[in-house]
């Protein structure tokens, strides 16, 4: 039942983050879609993280799949495997969010969604003419702005999903000593 309550938060999210623009200064948009999904990620046990995996990227696909003169730039369904990917690594670190150490998921929330910008945009720059790893500063800025406003705005997610999840019994928190 919660595997279908974070399917249907990632929907109202890819909704929501096409309204917000991009925070000024920084020229980087709010990646909610990957919020969501990486606090579910880190909530949730594997199966259901596949699952969430395969939901976002297959929304994240049908938003933006756009093939120009017959050609796509990015594959569809690749996303799904970026996704699972990013789910993976943030579930192994499920054992210290069940503990109540949320904050590390937080900053480790905006390391994975640059890191899935920055597969993005080098998987574009492979599939097109002429191939060049050399980018202005702005696509850099852009992937740098997206790590620190995703940890700044999943910091309160992580924060809440922690709170309701042990006051609501799915897990309690065991505090030990790392």
């Amino acid at each position: 039942m919660i595997t279908i309550a974070f399917i249907a938060a990632m929907f109202v999210g890819l909704v929501l983050q096409h309204f917000v623009g991009a925070v000024p200064g920084f020229g980087s948009q709010i990646m909610v879609l990957p919020i969501v999904f990486l606090c579910g990620a880190a909530a949730l046990p594997v199966w259901s993280m596949l699952v969430l995996a395969f939901a976002a990227g297959l929304m994240w696909d049908c938003m933006h799949f756009m093939p120009v003169e017959g050609r796509a730039d990015f594959p569809f369904g690749g996303t799904i495997l970026l996704y699972a990917g990013i789910g993976a690594l943030m579930n192994g670190l499920r054992p210290l969010f069940l503990r109540g150490l949320w904050f590390i998921h937080a900053a480790v929330a905006g390391l994975l969604t640059s890191a899935l910008v920055l597969v993005e945009y080098v998987i574009i720059t492979f599939r097109r003419e002429p191939f060049a790893l050399v980018w202005p500063r702005e696509i850099w800025t852009r992937i740098a702005g997206t790590a620190l406003v995703t940890a700044f705005f999943a910091a309160p997610l992580f924060l809440f999903l922690n709170w309701f999840g042990r006051r609501a019994g799915l897990f309690t928190p065991r505090r030990t000593a790392i």
